[in-house]
C-alpha cells in the first residue's frame, strides 16, 4: 500500500511532540525521585530542546533514573490494563451467559424489601470462614469455609452457613431439593456425611465421587431401592454392647426400642401397651446384646411369651432391675401379656423379612463374610453413608433412623474427646426425615449436635408431615432450634404460608396522592405498609426459588444453586450418564434424558 504524504508531517510533529514530553517527564521524575539538580524544564518541547542544545537544560542521571522509571511504569500500566480489559471481559461474558441461562421471576421485584448486602454480613463466605477459623475446623485445601445455601436475588451475594449451624428444609415434591441441597450438600461435606432417601437419585449421583482419595460410600440398603448387594453389615445389638464393655448398654437398648415404637406407623398410642412394648423391647435388646446374639433374636424372643430365658440372661450380667422389669411383664396375667408382646411384636416387624436380616446380622457359617460397620470409626474416616428405605408394611425406616441416631452419637462422643466438637465437621442430612427417620427426640437433640461440630439439615416435604411425626410442639421446637430454615416451592399448607408470611413481614412503600381544584393544584405524600410476600406468593414460589430465614436476620429471597451450576456438575453428568447407560442395557427400555440445569432436577430413570 503506498504511504499518502500527506500524513507525514503530522506524524513527525505527533512524534517530536511526544519524545519531547518524555525527555521532560524523565527530568521530572528524576528531580523527584532521585535528587537531580533542581532545573527550570520547559512544558514546550522546542523551548526544552534549544535549551538542552545550548546547555541552560542538562541531562543528568537523575534524568536517566526518571526515564527508566518512566519506561517501566509505563510497560506496568499497559500490561495491567490489557489484564484488567479480559477480565472484565470475561466476567461480562459470564453474565450475559447466566442472563440467558436463568430468567428473572416475578416474585424477584420483592427481594429489594427483603434481607440483602450488610444485612447478611454473617452469612458470607468471609464470615464463614473467620467462623471456621475460630473454631479451630480442620479444613483441607479446596474445602468450603461453610454450607452454601443459595444466592441472594437482591444482589447475588453467595450465602453461607457456618459448620455449627443446622439447617431445616420444608420443600414440595419434585422442586429441586435434591439438586440444589441434598447433592451439593453430600458433594461439598468436609468430613464424613450421612444420606438418608427413599430413592436413588443422590447414590447415583455422588457414590463414586464420594469413593476417591481413600473414601469408601456405604450404601445400606435392606429394602433394594438401590439394587444395592450385601457386602456389609450394621449389627444393633453390638453397637448396643458398646465398645467400652457395656458401659451406658441399657441406655442405647431404650434409644433402639424407641426408634423401633416410633417406626410404627400407628396414628393412634395406645396409653398403656405402646409404653409397656416399648419396654419390653428394650429388655429383650438389652438381653440380646448382653448374650451377644444377633438382633433378630429380638423377634424370636417376642413371639415366645412364655420363654423366659432373658430374664436370666440379664439376671446373670448383673442387670437386676432389668431383669425384675422383664420378669414382670412375663408374669403378667396371660390378656394383658399378649397384649404387650403383640405390641412388641408389630413394632419389631421390619426384623422379621430376611431381605433385612442380611443387612443387621453378622454372616453365619458358610455365608460370604461380609464387612462390619463401626459407627466409631466412621466419624473419624471421610467415607459416606447412603441409608435407604420406603414406607411401608416391610420398611426398614427403624434400623435406618438407629443407624443415623448410631452415628450422630458416636459424633457427639468424638467430639467430647476432642474437647467438645469433632475437629472435622460430620454431616447428616436427614432427606423425608418424617418419612423413613421417624427420630423421636431429634427436635429435643438438635440443638446439641451445632456445637459438637455437627451440621444436621433435616429435609421434610410439609409442615404437617413434621407435626405428624413429632407431634406439634415437637415441630414447633425443632423449626426453633434450627438456625437457618429454607422453604421451596411446591407447598399448600395455608396455614404455615401465612406464618411464613407473618415471619418475613410488610414493607412500607411511599404513596403520593394528587387532589386538583379549578385554581390550584397539591399533592401530598403518604407511607403505607404493604405484605412483602403473600400466602399465595409463597405456594407459587417458582423452580429455582426460595426463602432463607435466618438467626439474628431478616429472611431473604435466594435462588437456588443446584449441582448442575457446581464446579463439579460434569463430572455428576457423567456418572449419571452411565447409570442410565447401565439401567438401559439391564432392563431394554430407554432411560430418561438428563435435564439440563433450567430444569433443576437431574433425574435418570
Amino acid at each position: 500500500m503506498d504511504f499518502d504524504e500527506s500524513w507525514r508531517f503530522p506524524i513527525l510533529t505527533a512524534a517530536g511532540f511526544g519524545v519531547g514530553e518524555g525527555v521532560g517527564a524523565s527530568i521530572r521524575i528524576g528531580e523527584a525521585l532521585y535528587g537531580g539538580p533542581d532545573q527550570d524544564v520547559s512544558v514546550n518541547p522546542l523551548t526544552m530542546a534549544i535549551n538542552l542544545a545550548t546547555g541552560d537544560l542538562h541531562w543528568t542521571g537523575a534524568a536517566t533514573g526518571g526515564a527508566v522509571t518512566l519506561v517501566l511504569g509505563s510497560a506496568v500500566t499497559v500490561v495491567g490494563s490489557v489484564w484488567a480489559w479480559k477480565a472484565a471481559c470475561r466476567k461480562c461474558s459470564e453474565l450475559y451467559r447466566d442472563r440467558g441461562r436463568i430468567k428473572r421471576e416475578a416474585i424477584d421485584s420483592q427481594a429489594k424489601f427483603l434481607a440483602k448486602g450488610k444485612d447478611l454480613a454473617s452469612l458470607t463466605r468471609a464470615a464463614v470462614a473467620a467462623k471456621a477459623a475460630a473454631l479451630k475446623v480442620q479444613l483441607g485445601e479446596g474445602d468450603a469455609p461453610g454450607v452454601l445455601i443459595a444466592l441472594s436475588v437482591a444482589d447475588g451475594q453467595a450465602l453461607y452457613g457456618s459448620y455449627e449451624d443446622l439447617h431445616l428444609d420444608i420443600w414440595g415434591p419434585r422442586t429441586g431439593k435434591s439438586t440444589s441441597r441434598v447433592i451439593p450438600a453430600v458433594m461439598e461435606a468436609v468430613g464424613a456425611v450421612v444420606a438418608t432417601s427413599n430413592k436413588r437419585d443422590v447414590v447415583d449421583a455422588t457414590r463414586v465421587l464420594r469413593s476417591t482419595e481413600g473414601r469408601r460410600a456405604w450404601v445400606f440398603d435392606p429394602q433394594g431401592v438401590a439394587a444395592e448387594p450385601c457386602s456389609w453389615y450394621w449389627d444393633p445389638a453390638d453397637w448396643v454392647l458398646g465398645e467400652d464393655g457395656g458401659d451406658g448398654a441399657e441406655e442405647r437398648a431404650a434409644e433402639l426400642a424407641a426408634h423401633f415404637s416410633a417406626g410404627n406407623e400407628s396414628t393412634a398410642r395406645d396409653a398403656f401397651f405402646e409404653p409397656e412394648g416399648e419396654s419390653l423391647l428394650t429388655g429383650l435388646i438389652l438381653a440380646a446384646a448382653v448374650a451377644k446374639k444377633p438382633i433378630t433374636q429380638v423377634f424370636r424372643w417376642v413371639t415366645k411369651s412364655s420363654d423366659d430365658a432373658p430374664v436370666d440372661i440379664l439376671q446373670n450380667a448383673g442387670y437386676v432391675l432389668a431383669a425384675a422389669s422383664l420378669r414382670d411383664q412375663y408374669g403378667a396375667p396371660d390378656k394383658q401379656r399378649g397384649g404387650v408382646f403383640s405390641t412388641a411384636k408389630k413394632m419389631a416387624a421390619c426384623l422379621r423379612f430376611s431381605a433385612i436380616q442380611r443387612w443387621v446380622c453378622p454372616p453365619t457359617q458358610g455365608e460370604p463374610p461380609r464387612t462390619a460397620f463401626k459407627v466409631a470409626d466412621f466419624v473419624r474416616s471421610r467415607d459416606t453413608l447412603y441409608p435407604l428405605s420406603e414406607e411401608g408394611p416391610a420398611s426398614a425406616g427403624p434400623l435406618v433412623t438407629a443407624l443415623c441416631a448410631a452415628v450422630a452419637g458416636a459424633g457427639k462422643a468424638e467430639g467430647v474427646r476432642h474437647g467438645g466438637r469433632v475437629p472435622v465437621p460430620l454431616t447428616i442430612v436427614l432427606d423425608e426425615a418424617a418419612n423413613i427417620v421417624r427420630w423421636r427426640d431429634l427436635p429435643k437433640q438438635y440443638s446439641h449436635f451445632g456445637s459438637r461440630g455437627l451440621v444436621v439439615m433435616t429435609i421434610l416435604q410439609s409442615w404437617a408431615q413434621g407435626e405428624r411425626c413429632w407431634g406439634v410442639d415437637g415441630m414447633r421446637m425443632l423449626w426453633s432450634a434450627a438456625n437457618i430454615k429454607v422453604i421451596g416451592g411446591g407447598l399448600d399448607d395455608e396455614a404455615f404460608l401465612r406464618a411464613r408470611s407473618e415471619l418475613i413481614g410488610p414493607h412500607y412503600e411511599l404513596t403520593t396522592s394528587v387532589s386538583r381544584s379549578k385554581d390550584s393544584r397539591s399533592s401530598s405524600t403518604s407511607r403505607t405498609s404493604e405484605i412483602t410476600l403473600h400466602p399465595s406468593d409463597l405456594a407459587a414460589l417458582p423452580r429455582g426459588r426460595c426463602v432463607v430465614f435466618t438467626s439474628g436476620n431478616r429472611p431473604t429471597l435466594g435462588q437456588t444453586v443446584p449441582w448442575m451450576d457446581r464446579p463439579y456438575a460434569a463430572q455428576i453428568a457423567a456418572e449419571l450418564a452411565k447409570v442410565a447407560e447401565s439401567h438401559q442395557y439391564a432392563t431394554g427400555r430407554p432411560a430418561l434424558r438428563i435435564v439440563s440445569s433450567t430444569g433443576q432436577e437431574g433425574r435418570t430413570a
